[in-house]
């Protein structure tokens, strides 16, 4: 996670690290990042190894994610709020498990803890047949068609099949082998920091019940569902998914949020 910007930058103002899913890059978070910088956050969004800006192979293991977030974390010099969207939560979730004490608060949004053996292997075969008969560009096609619930604008929809389409087949089932076979539900319980769980009420590829596993888990954590989205709920529901963000943060934050002023568009 090497390639970083900081969408706004204010010395008084915490970090927020946001972490985008599976194929995607740091442009996924464009609305949150304006939001986030307009009340007076500094803003990161890492992209994960092999996806966006970053050239790096596709990771191994966890540790991979961990280490490469480390990196993004303590050059901040302190806690910073975390938040994940699909593999980005499975990243943050581990990364807090690990360095608790880098992590002021916990964002987990359409991501889950740990899938059942047979559905993530199903899901990776899946992929892997996929790319490997079609190759990437035909697979973001399809998965925007079988994972979009709400209809993108044009720009929107070509910017984010082009970002899929941009990850190599190696590096996208890599990180789809490490992002699913991850087994964090066990330690839901070691999860001390301040935890908002988000999920799209239309998301079929990472349930309700996902989203209930780590709210049960983790104590004291929130669960709020974003009416109309679907997986990607932070694009599909911008403005509700938004308000929940910044609403969380703001009960979190070491600063005084300035508001986020007019809306823009998303």
């Amino acid at each position: 996670m090497t390639a970083t910007v900081a969408q706004g930058v204010h010395a008084s103002g915490d970090t927020v690290v946001l972490l985008h899913s599976l194929g995607t890059d740091q442009s996924l978070w464009d609305a949150q990042a304006v939001a986030l910088a307009d009340a007076g956050y500094r803003v990161l969004t890492p992209e994960s190894r092999g996806h966006g800006g970053n050239a790096d192979p596709g990771p191994t293991n966890l540790g991979d994610w961990i280490a490469d977030l480390h990196e993004v974390v303590t050059a901040t010099n302190d806690p910073v709020h975390l938040a994940g969207l699909s593999m980005g939560g499975v990243q943050a979730l581990a990364y807090t498990l690990t360095h608790p004490e880098e992590v002021r608060s916990l964002v987990l949004a359409d991501t889950f803890a740990a899938l059942d053996a047979t559905s993530a292997e199903t899901k990776i075969d899946g992929i892997r047949a996929a790319v490997t008969a079609h190759g990437m560009t035909a697979y973001a096609r399809t998965y925007l068609d079988e994972t979009l619930t709400v209809a993108l604008d044009a720009d929107r929809r070509d910017r984010l099949r082009a970002s899929i389409a941009g990850v190599s087949a190696a590096a996208y089932l890599s990180s789809a082998e490490v992002c699913f076979r991850a087994t964090l539900a066990d330690r839901l319980g070691e999860v001390r920091a301040p935890t908002l769980v988000l999920v799209g009420g239309d998301d079929h590829k990472t349930p309700l019940p996902l989203s209930e596993t780590l709210h049960r888990g983790i104590a004291g954590s929130r669960l709020t569902t974003v009416p109309g989205a679907g997986h990607l709920a932070n694009l599909e529901a911008p403005e509700a998914f938004t308000d929940a963000l910044l609403g969380f943060l703001a009960e979190q934050s070491t600063h005084t949020a300035v508001g986020r002023g007019p809306r823009r568009p998303c």
